[in-house]
């Protein structure tokens, strides 16, 4: 094979990689087909393009390790699809499927953040930081309030300490339901 022709060929397969590298979980769809009233194996929660991407740096990412056979993990999927309707243009989703696969490089990011519970969200910020991480189903408001102070105020909020840097040690509805409720003391200044 000819340098030209193998220069060819890795052009091609960085093309054909890009997509997938730089979008993340994309065109996100619940099941149609489950049954919310029962706990039983229905099928993959969570269809889509790209689901075994990583954390993309520089943009907030949203991360959610769960499995089709817990319950709470069933009905935080379809948390996790309303979020992505409203945000996938300016956060990264990151869904790591423990019952269907996820890939080695996703593996990196269980050892890492994994507590050892489902349904578990992390949120990083821009730089990576992790902003809110907690175990258990957590409801939509909630997420939505985390996503905007990610968003919003890019590096207030990992400079604070707070129960969400610890998951499953603290529960405290305030800070839990009230990102700014941890980060007043920074926002008067």
């Amino acid at each position: 094979m000819t340098l030209k022709k193998l220069c060819g060929s890795l052009v091609l397969v960085l093309a054909l990689l890009t997509p997938a590298v730089m979008h993340g979980a994309d065109n996100l769809r619940l099941n149609p087909k489950l049954n919310f009233k029962k706990n039983n194996h229905q099928g993959q929660l969570i269809f889509g393009d790209n689901l075994q991407d990583v954390t993309k740096p520089g943009m907030v990412n949203y991360i959610v390790f769960y499995a089709e056979f817990c319950y709470n993990a069933k009905r935080q999927a379809r948390t996790t699809v309303d979020l992505y309707n409203q945000y996938h243009s300016r956060v990264h989703f990151v869904l790591v499927d423990f019952e269907y696969g996820w890939t080695w490089a996703q593996n990196k990011l269980v050892v890492k953040y994994f507590a050892g519970n489902i349904p578990q969200i992390v949120i990083l910020d821009s730089k990576g930081r992790p902003v809110f991480n907690y175990i258990g189903q957590s409801p939509e408001a909630t997420l939505e309030s985390w996503l905007n102070a990610a968003l919003n105020r890019p590096g207030t909020l990992a400079e604070v300490d707070h129960p969400m840097d610890h998951p499953g040690e603290t529960y405290t509805d305030e800070i839990t339901h009230n990102p700014f409720e941890i980060i007043k003391d920074h926002l008067s200044r």
